[in-house]
């Protein structure tokens, strides 16, 4: 049996990724999934609701990740790990679904900004922490402080990410190629 509240949120993160919070109604998102707009607003009373599951879902989805990657042992070995599972759930043209809702911050109700803060310092901390590490045990090599790096990098992806849409070409692997280089001392790393 299918969730139905989790197919929802599913439907709505495709679309925040494709086109937006914004642009999508919850008529739209009643006929993508197959259901009445009374439905919807049962399990999801206003858009600001299921803007809330759509980032608890992203947040979720980090926790995920961060438990993979405690997993592994090295600096190294986590940033390879990190770099290549970002853009896993992300289809052709997609951008980041963060991403998509920081371009949409203005408009987006202060209970999304507040969660959409959070999301950013999470994405932060967890490549700030893997590049602290790398630099304590000699792994990276970069100028400038591991913030100013992490930084970098975040803008750097997700910047490839808005330019690949634009321009349909590979700008997000010569970006990550880039970022490789500057992190691991032009260290060759092929990613899967």
């Amino acid at each position: 049996m299918v969730n139905r509240k989790e197919q929802i949120v599913n439907r709505a993160t495709y679309c925040i990724k494709k086109h937006g919070y914004d642009s999508f109604s919850y008529k739209d998102l009643s006929d993508m999934v197959g259901i009445t707009k009374a439905t919807l607003h049962h399990h999801f009373p206003k858009k600001e609701d299921l803007g809330i599951a759509v980032c608890e879902r992203i947040k979720v989805k980090f926790e995920d990740l961060t438990n993979q990657i405690d997993q592994l042992q090295e600096a190294k070995e986590k940033f390879i790990f990190l770099m290549e599972n970002l853009p896993n759930e992300l289809g052709e043209g997609d951008i980041c679904p963060i991403s998509s809702l920081q371009s949409e911050y203005n408009i987006i109700p202060a209970s999304m900004q507040a969660l959409i803060t959070q999301l950013c310092n999470i994405e932060y901390s967890l490549l700030l922490d893997i590049l602290e590490a790398g630099i304590a045990d000699g792994s990276f090599k970069f100028s400038g402080s591991p913030e100013s790096m992490a930084m970098v990098i975040i803008t750097a992806y997700k910047g490839a990410l808005q330019y690949s849409r634009a321009m349909n070409n590979d700008v997000i692997g010569t970006v990550v190629e880039q970022i490789f280089k500057l992190v691991l001392s032009n260290e060759e790393i092929s990613l899967k």
